[in-house]
């Protein structure tokens, strides 16, 4: 009998044209026993107003705000959004996104049916604004013998909501980085499979991804303060390479690789700060070898 609640946490920032279908896909869960916070990040349509309606008629909905004193952002929201939940396990999500009816009836069950395995993770396919039926999996190398450079090369892919997490794998956990800008779930995602990479698959396509134009011009967009903020995140990865004390040659060459040409490409365009910044983490890289 399945009687472990889930704790589902969504962002919600201007999504009125799509948070609908995202609760009415998650209100379709086979499996009964969740919550659903949605945490408004300011919104100035009526994202609000629509959770509100679903909470009224349903009381596992939950809509709250943002408090003023967490910064502004999605990650934010889902950190807030742990804090308050009350489930023993935890999934979060998007509020553009859809979730097949069955997907977390069978994850829970992956993790009752195996207690000494911290979280599981389901496949996810994309689908293009509205055309749902042209669904498409992606490719994320999920049983990777190597996943630790699989990662970092992008060859492993981790989305979001893919997870279902044990609330006391995480708790003692620092959760998104609020600090950065960008890459702050693929920094997070790198600190979870360095502490534990023994997670269960789910085998199939539950979630599915709404993927907007917006999403892909900003996505081939390489601007220079794009670069810097991968340095960033890459340093901050590398930092909690060495705390993990983890020997891996391939993830060390990585990183070394990945400074070296980073510093080549600073030093052309004249942004010493970041060179020197590189220089730095390559003397630390050779030096861990």
């Amino acid at each position: 009998m399945i009687d472990k609640k889930v704790s589902i946490i969504i962002p919600v920032f201007n999504s009125a044209d799509y948070i609908s279908e995202t609760l009415d896909s998650i209100k379709a869960q086979t499996l009964r026993n969740w919550e659903c916070i949605c945490i408004d990040d300011g919104s100035n349509d009526s994202s609000c107003e629509i959770v509100e309606d679903y909470a009224e008629k349903d009381s596992r909905f939950l809509s709250v705000k943002r408090p003023d004193n967490y910064q502004k952002g999605g990650n934010s929201c889902r950190n807030y959004g742990f804090e308050i939940s009350t489930g023993e396990y935890i999934q979060w999500f998007d509020s553009d996104d859809l979730m097949h009816e069955r997907m977390l009836e069978e994850k829970v069950l992956v993790l009752n049916d195996n207690p000494d395995i911290n979280y599981t993770i389901c496949r996810t396919s994309f689908f293009y604004d509205n055309n749902y039926d042209l669904k498409t999996d992606y490719e994320q190398n999920l049983d990777s013998e190597e996943i630790l450079i699989d990662f970092l090369t992008y060859k492993t892919k981790f989305f979001t909501p893919g997870p279902l997490f044990r609330r006391a794998f995480l708790e003692p956990m620092a959760l998104f980085n609020v600090k950065l800008k960008r890459h702050q779930e693929r920094e997070f995602f790198f600190r979870i499979i360095l502490k534990d990479h023994s997670f269960k698959i789910v085998d199939k396509a539950f979630v599915f991804r709404r993927m907007h134009e917006q999403q892909l011009s900003q996505a081939a967009n390489r601007s220079p303060e794009k670069v810097k903020l991968k340095f960033i995140a890459t340093c901050i990865n590398y930092q909690n390479f060495l705390n993990a004390n983890i020997s891996d040659p391939k993830v060390l060459a990585y990183f070394k690789g990945f400074f070296i040409k980073n510093l080549r490409g600073f030093t052309r365009q004249m942004s010493f700060f970041y060179a020197f910044r590189s220089c730095i983490m390559i003397i630390r890289a050779i030096l861990k070898r």
